[in-house]
């Protein structure tokens, strides 16, 4: 018996798709752990308004950041995961499109930031911070996709685990050099830590695959098939996103950090099956090449799995929320019920990444823009109307509300699609 459940185990593992699931897996267990420590330092170095004030630039930065690179890191996975000899043209083309886009992004937010945010912050801080979440951001995450479109997992996974460590070391250094630190302390720090992975990635990456050989006359043409994957994942970063810079501009620095720090611990949780779709995003474009019906399969099986793990976590951020104020401090003691509205996110984010991958892998990318703009509008709409008169727990009913939506309006897409391939 024992060598026949052996021999389930070794088969099991033997397969790309659990082996590279397991190293992303690994990755971002270490990540996590690291992470909890780097969060518990900055949330307690900075407090609830310097939290919130970080937590107000960041999303800021994350509402534009696709179009710091726009969708060179999946068009790298689309092209290369299909003809590894395209490489080393979309490696450098993709790298010259991040550097320009991104500097004239960080020039347009810079100065309409203090426009959105409190009076009080600092400009170089939100300098420094704006050059670390689309530059160096873009950055990691290019190379992370780069090494993901050739099926290196393993290195993927390795420099997750780097920018957590990098990240963890500034924090530290916050947390014991200054005495009372502030958010220029933290955002100069976070920079710093920005440069060097961002350094190692590109440099590995170019040591490992190819060196960036660009082709400028395709550049053009890149940008323009990006952009079907700028706008998709921007909408996605507005739902993510929208409800904490709208609080940072509409409520206090206070609301935001509360609903920040239990925003971030809910991101935590969903770290496992992040794991898996991320292994699993080459996949839907390999099975895509045969339309929707290739995709299907992939979805069925992957189905089941991020089904379960969002209704454990939901479950585990209620029933844990108690605890935020012991591991971040007093200060954070509403963060309790703010954790608690938010807990079904993990169920609802986990369901509709599977069934927008399936389009974009099915090439319907186009389509999933369409849905996730609709949703970001209507998020910003009810983020607009509930905010001022509920503050965070109006946030956090539009963003139910908003992704609940965006669930349903991917799942009919693809029910729409798929019965039209096959009665064609």
């Amino acid at each position: 018996m024992f060598r026949a459940i052996k021999s389930v185990i070794n088969k099991i593992a033997k397969k790309t798709l659990v082996k590279n699931a397991l190293w992303d897996l690994l990755a971002k267990i270490v990540s996590l752990a690291i992470q909890a420590v780097y969060f518990a330092l900055i949330t307690r170095a900075l407090g609830t308004e310097g939290y919130g004030l970080f937590i107000g630039i960041t999303s800021m930065a994350a509402l534009v950041f696709p179009f710091a690179n726009f969708g060179s890191g999946d068009i790298l996975i689309q092209e290369s995961s299909r003809n590894k000899r395209l490489f080393a043209n979309y490696w450098g083309n993709g790298l010259i499109i991040i550097f320009a886009a991104s500097v004239i992004l960080i020039a347009i937010v810079w100065a309409i930031a203090p426009l959105l945010l409190e009076e009080g912050a600092n400009n170089l801080a939100i300098l420094a911070i704006l050059i670390t979440d689309l530059l160096g951001l873009s950055l990691f995450d290019f190379s992370a996709k780069a090494f993901m479109s050739i099926n290196l997992i393993k290195n993927s996974s390795v420099l997750q685990t780097l920018n957590a460590f990098n990240k963890l070391i500034a924090a530290l250094i916050l947390y014991f050099s200054f005495k009372q630190p502030v958010l220029l302390n933290w955002a100069y720090l976070y920079l710093a830590a920005a440069v060097v992975t961002s350094a190692i990635s590109i440099f590995w990456v170019s040591k490992t695959i190819d060196k960036p050989k660009p082709r400028l006359n395709k550049i053009k043409f890149g940008m323009q098939r990006g952009v079907h994957f700028a706008i998709g994942e921007s909408a996605s970063k507005i739902n993510s996103h929208i409800d904490k810079t709208m609080l940072a501009s509409m409520a206090t620095l206070e609301a935001t950090g509360i609903y920040g720090a239990a925003y971030r611990f809910i991101d935590i949780a969903c770290v496992p099956f992040y794991a898996i779709l991320v292994v699993s995003y080459p996949k839907f474009f390999q099975h895509g090449v045969s339309g929707i019906r290739g995709c299907l399969p992939l979805l069925k099986r992957l189905l089941p799995v991020i089904s379960i793990y969002g209704v454990v976590i939901g479950c585990g951020c209620w029933l844990l929320a108690p605890l935020v104020p012991i591991i971040l401090g007093a200060e954070y003691q509403e963060a309790i019920y703010t954790l608690k509205w938010l807990a079904p996110i993990p169920l609802i984010s986990g369901l509709q990444l599977l069934l927008a991958d399936t389009l974009t892998g099915a090439g319907f990318q186009t389509i999933r823009s369409k849905i996730q703009v609709t949703t970001a509008v209507g998020n910003g709409l009810l983020n607009l109307w509930l905010i001022p008169q509920f503050s965070w727990l109006g946030a956090a009913w539009a963003t139910l509300a908003s992704d609940s939506f965006r669930v349903v309006g991917l799942l009919l897409a693809v029910i729409f699609l798929y019965r039209r391939s096959v009665s064609q």
